[in-house]
């Protein structure tokens, strides 16, 4: 009898579930993190990304911005697989997208460990994007916004401090088997078609290196920042500060092949261990989290309406979960559902009247449909955007609704208000990183004929390393420094704008 209670015991153990990780959110100030992990592993990598970001402020000499909910990343921590399936690449750690909404970034999550760390390096790498974009209204060449990244991507932190500025062993193939590719070649911004994208990342790490533990070369190479955004040509502008770039390509050789190089350890002592509020995502959330990764992933017309008919029926459980019923609205929009968004928001905006994303969505469903009925009623078109206008008071530093209220104008057929072109220009302020929103404002700023601001704008694009061949805000910025204004140097751009930006890190 007893070996036949312990065998049902046995069957009972091997048909039980496993134990599943509770979805998580960590905020926060810089950042807002998701994964289904312990407690304790999120708050170490919520500390470790803050400790990232404390760590580039200290070493460029930087002060701290306010902290503003709207300006987090969202950083989703998956599995390896779930990266991949949301990157729609066969082989990622992670990605990064910017958009007006906030930027996002995809990771492994891992347990970042000294061997199993790819996921981490990509996701440092991406925020050193994003920290660029967002704390320097200037230009940089892609060797740098590549370099410094991987420069980033390696930082230590520990419990007693961060380093910088080890070496990038990912890139150590690209360095020292790959094209050799001279400092002349790297200053060019033409990028030759089958250069060695290893060689370019980890050539423009040393490149980093090198000019931030140099005192000399950091001095030239800031003197070279200040003529490239002068509007002197990269490779005109290294020779102007740099002198000779073939004693610079032995220089760079000779730094490479040293046996150790310089780092920066900054200790934590007398900092404040970055606070960080945990919570368990509702049951709502959580049943609906893998749905809203895809969501803010982006979808076309066909993708979202699957997306929503599996939400639909979550949504429909969770009626009374504001949160929920927000992201609802979202997806219900993307699929064309527009009755259906509509009646998420108006339950998300009962439960919360201050859900900025239900009321942006109640405002764009209307806007859509003004649109598309091709109205020209005034009256019709200020109701749509009272919704709007409502989310930007609930958060008046969230960017999105600052966009949507000028796009409501152009949307319309008629020129925006004074009011709305500054709204767009505080929402390029708090959204730097968006390319869509920089672009729109650099060409609000030429018709207003004030050229040199829209030259500032451009040439952060101009010099996008993420950028296509045919860079529309390359071609306007030239149009400007050739003396064109206006109508003339906005058609030179052939009314494009550059793409969203989105990396991945290949493994």
């Amino acid at each position: 009898m007893i070996w036949r209670g312990l065998l049902a015991l046995l069957c009972g153990l091997a048909v039980a579930p496993a134990a599943q990780a509770e979805w998580l959110e960590a905020k926060s100030r810089h950042f807002t993190l998701y994964s289904n992990t312990s407690e304790k592993v999120l708050r170490r990598q919520s500390e470790a990304l803050e400790r990232l970001d404390w760590g580039l402020r200290r070493f460029l000499k930087v002060a701290d911005e306010p902290e503003i909910e709207s300006r987090k990343v969202t950083v989703f921590l998956v599995d390896d697989g779930d990266v991949r399936r949301l990157c729609r690449c066969t082989n990622a750690a992670g990605f990064y997208l910017s958009r007006v909404s906030g930027s996002t970034a995809y990771s492994a999550k891992g347990g970042w460990t000294e061997h199993n760390d790819w996921g981490r390096i990509v996701l440092f790498h991406e925020y050193a994007h994003h920290f660029l974009l967002g704390t320097y209204n200037i230009a940089f060449p892609a060797w740098y916004s590549e370099g410094f990244a991987e420069f980033a991507s390696t930082m230590r932190i520990t419990e007693e401090n961060a380093t910088i500025g080890y070496a990038a062993q990912h890139r150590a193939y690209g360095l020292m088997q790959g094209e050799r590719l001279s400092a002349r070649q790297m200053f060019d911004p033409v990028r030759k078609s089958g250069m060695d994208m290893d060689a370019f990342y980890g050539r423009g790490w040393l490149m980093t290196h090198y000019f931030s533990f140099d005192g000399e070369r950091n001095a030239q190479f800031l003197d070279y920042l200040k003529a490239l955004n002068q509007g002197t040509g990269s490779v005109a502008a290294a020779e102007q500060t740099f002198g000779d770039l073939k004693l610079l390509d032995r220089k760079l050789s000779g730094y490479l092949n040293q046996r150790r190089m310089l780092g920066l350890s900054m200790p934590f002592a007398g900092t404040q261990t970055p606070p960080i509020a945990i919570r368990r995502l509702s049951e709502g959330e959580a049943d609906l989290i893998d749905l809203r990764m895809q969501s803010l992933r982006g979808v076309d017309r066909e993708s979202g309406r699957k997306l929503y008919a599996k939400a639909a029926p979550i949504g429909a459980r969770h009626a009374d979960d504001p949160v929920v019923q927000g992201w609802l609205a979202e997806m219900a929009f993307d699929a064309g559902e527009d009755d259906a968004a509509l009646a998420a928001a108006q339950k998300a905006v009962g439960r919360d009247p201050k859900s900025v994303q239900a009321l942006l969505y109640q405002g764009r469903v209307k806007l859509r449909q003004l649109g598309q009925a091709k109205s020209t009623d005034p009256k019709a078109w200020n109701a749509a955007r009272a919704s709007i206008v409502k989310a930007n008071r609930a958060d008046p530093d969230d960017a999105e609704p600052l966009w949507w209220f000028w796009q409501s104008f152009i949307l319309q057929g008629i020129e925006p208000t004074p009011s709305a072109i500054k709204g767009l220009h505080r929402a390029q302020e708090l959204a730097p990183q968006d390319n869509y929103v920089r672009f729109a404002a650099a060409m609000a700023r030429i018709g207003a004929g004030e050229i040199p601001a829209a030259q500032q704008l451009l040439r952060p694009l101009a010099y996008n390393p993420h950028a296509g061949v045919d860079n529309p805000s390359s071609r306007v910025l030239a149009a400007l420094e050739a003396g064109l204004k206006g109508e003339e140097a906005i058609a030179a751009g052939a009314g494009a704008a550059n793409g969203e930006e989105e990396s991945a890190g290949e493994k």
